[in-house]
Order: structure tokens, then sequence, then C-alpha cells
């Protein structure tokens, strides 16, 4: 947000020297009249960032004491309907709006973008027993599984192995919307109060001691309920940025020398030249067996069939190098994600339906998996999303020197 405002600040004062600039535009060649098609927006699109940019911090200021904060998974019109109607004097009805957000369908939708942090994976099938209970109203049941989850997840994640509900537990990050002094720290603190007394009285506040330990009586109602739904969601920004350790601010970029922009223009042109070539495949007939020999070298192809040879092997080590630098589990810790779920499955066999390219270095492969898990014979068809990538991880054109395929979807999910 600071960055686009900024932009468009700058694009604002360029606005307002326009008129002593126009001699040396029309030099320059320069479209004057789309130029000032796109100037007389400027002032707007200011407003508009500025007012976004108040939106987590007002939100929070507002509903932060009541158990609820903005984070990236919020829709953002909600946001605002409950500020504006909190500023108009009706925080409590605000309140249930935000209750009545957290509809069985919403819960559904963000616990499928849950699926992005890989230590959320293992706690799926409880958090969607614990939605049913949630569609069924028996918050009872829904709460305290919510909550455990909620520890769990942060539990594994947080370096000193803390809980969310831990004291002293730290939940910032750098560049977050939720996981800051006013975000996810006010929450811990809320949802940490210490609750000694039997209380039967209906409690707003899913205070976790006073409900796991027997405590708090009244936890029993869907307000409750959607602030510990909410509560959750709330870490996926932080939990993502945990798994890949980006809680820290990265260090800056030294700034690029005149040799470095030249040989970036050059590489620009000849990505341009690569992507007016490219052409999509989509390939139906391919050989049965999926033997790595049977593909051409730099394909996406080849490297699924070199993954599941490996996998047929148990060779975990190996497999780890198959992934997306950026979008698999942290490099240090592939190989044990990888064992941890591929250990209980031995592949059988395997079988390529079709690959389908959705861009110059994005493929699509249909899969047809058999393998043993447990000592049952498990049939799956598969689509494995693969992406052409460099040593860093940033997406490449096919055939790019020093890139090569990686898979996303590595774990079946």
């Amino acid at each position: 947000m600071a960055k686009a405002l900024k932009n468009a600040r700058d694009m604002a004062a360029f606005k307002r020297i326009m008129p002593y600039c126009r001699p040396f535009l029309k030099l320059l060649g320069v479209d004057e009249k789309k130029m000032d098609d796109a100037l007389d927006k400027v002032d707007d699109l200011v407003r508009q960032i500025e007012e976004m940019s108040q939106i987590p911090d007002r939100f929070n200021d507002l509903f932060a004491s009541r158990g609820w904060i903005i984070y990236d998974l919020l829709n953002l019109e909600v946001a605002k309907a409950a500020i504006a109607k909190a500023d108009s004097g009706d925080i409590d009805g605000a309140e249930t709006d935000l209750v009545n957000y957290y509809s069985a369908g919403t819960v559904r939708w963000k616990l499928q973008a849950m699926k992005e942090i890989h230590a959320f994976r293992p706690r799926i099938p409880l958090a969607q027993k614990a939605l049913v209970d949630y569609e069924e109203e028996r918050y009872h049941a829904c709460v305290p599984v919510v909550l455990a989850l909620l520890d769990g997840l942060v539990n594994e994640l947080y370096e000193k192995r803390r809980g969310f509900f831990a004291e002293g537990v730290d939940l910032t990050a750098w560049d977050s919307i939720s996981a800051h002094s006013r975000g996810l720290q006010v929450l811990t603190t809320l949802f940490q109060t210490s609750r000694k007394t039997t209380r039967i009285d209906r409690i707003d506040i899913p205070y976790r001691n006073g409900i796991m330990h027997g405590m708090d009586l009244g936890y029993d109602n869907k307000m409750v309920a959607a602030k510990t739904w909410a509560a959750l969601f709330a870490t996926h920004d932080w939990a993502l940025k945990a798994e890949k350790g980006l809680i820290e601010a990265l260090p800056e970029e030294p700034e690029k020398t005149s040799n470095e922009i030249i040989q970036q223009q050059l590489q620009n042109k000849v990505s341009i030249e690569k992507l007016e070539q490219w052409r999509p495949r989509d390939i139906v007939e391919l050989p049965k067996t999926g033997d790595p020999d049977q593909f051409l070298d730099g394909t996406p192809e080849k490297r699924l069939a070199e993954y599941l040879m490996l996998w047929k092997a148990k060779n975990y080590g190996y497999m780890a190098r198959c992934l997306s630098v950026k979008l698999g589990p942290p490099v240090k810790e592939s190989p044990r994600s990888i064992r941890k779920i591929f250990e209980s499955k031995t592949l059988k066999s395997s079988e390529f339906t079709s690959i389908h390219d959705r861009a110059a270095g994005m493929s699509i492969i249909l899969t047809y998996l058999v393998f043993e898990e447990y000592g049952q014979e498990v049939t799956k068809s598969f689509e494995f999303l693969l992406i052409n990538e460099n040593f860093k991880g940033e997406p490449e054109i096919r055939g790019t020197p020093n890139s090569e395929w990686k898979i996303i979807n590595w774990d079946l999910y």
C-alpha cells in the first residue's frame, strides 16, 4: 500500500507540473491526450489508495478489543461496511454483520485457502468435522476443536515452539496485514485472558483458558464460534511467512549498475522473442508407462516422470529437488515434508493421461495413480501443476537457460 500510494502521489505531483512539460513532451513524440486522460484520474486514485490504506488500522481500532482483526482473507467490502456502521454509532450491529459473514460457505472457502499452509494440511480433516458442527449449530463442539487447531498450527511453526495462547508468543511479521502489534498480538492477549471463576452467563469472546478448562460455560453461541474461525484464518498470512522464513524484512537489493541494466534489457528482448514463438500443447496420446526415458529433456512431463520414479524408489531427498523453490515447502524441510506425506504410500503404477500447456512456463499433467496406503490399494486421478522457474524460484519462459520445471502440488492435495 505504501508503494502504491507513493507512486500515485508522484503522478499527482507530475500532473501539477504538466503544463510546463508540454513543449518537451511534444519533442519526444508523447501522446499528450493519453497522458492527460491518465492524469485526469490520478487525484481519485490517490484518494482511493489513501482510503484503503486506512482501513486495516481503522478496523482494528474499532473491533480488535471485541475479538475481530482484519487479515488477508477477509473481504474488504465487508470490513468497510462494518467500519461505516460502527462509525454511525451502531457497533453492535456491525459486529452482528461480521458474525453473519461467517456462513458455513464462507468458512468452507477459507479452509480451502488454508491448504496453502503445509503445516495446516494434516489438520484439515478435523477442521472439516468442526465445520459440520458449526453448520449444524453445535457450537459447543466446534469451538474447542478450532481453538486447538489454532494453537497447534502456531506451535508447529513458531521457532520457539509456543502456541497461539502461550505467554510471550510474538506473532508479528514484516509486511503483513494481520501479523503486527495491532493485529494478531491483540487477539493473543485478549484470548489468553485469565478466567479462574466459573461463569454460566453468555460470553462473546473465545477465552481459551475459560473454555478449555471448563470455567466459561456460556461459550455455546455463534458469535464465539465465528470469532474462533476468524482468528484461525487471521493466522494465514503469518503462517505462510513463517514456513518460508519471511518473518523478518528482506534486505534491500542494491541498485543495478548500468551494465546490469543493459544485460536485463537484452534478456527481456530474448524473453519477448521466445514468448512470441511459444505455442501451447494439448497432448492426449502419451506413453502409458510414464518412464522418464520416453520423454524429451527439458519438458514438464519428463520432470514429473522422474518425480514419480523417485516416489516409487522412496528417494525423498531427490523428490525434494523436483519441487518449486517458492511454492513448495521450505528448502531445508522439503525431504522431511515429503517423507511425512509419502512414507505411508507405495506407488505401484502411474499413467499420464493428458498434457495441457496453460502458459509459456506452466503445464497441467493429468495422471492416473495406483498406490498402496496402510495396506489398502488406492486409485487416484490427479492433475499435477508444473512451472518453469530459475534457481530463485522466479517463473521463466520454457527453454530459458538455467531454468527447469518444478512441481507445485507435489503432495497430492
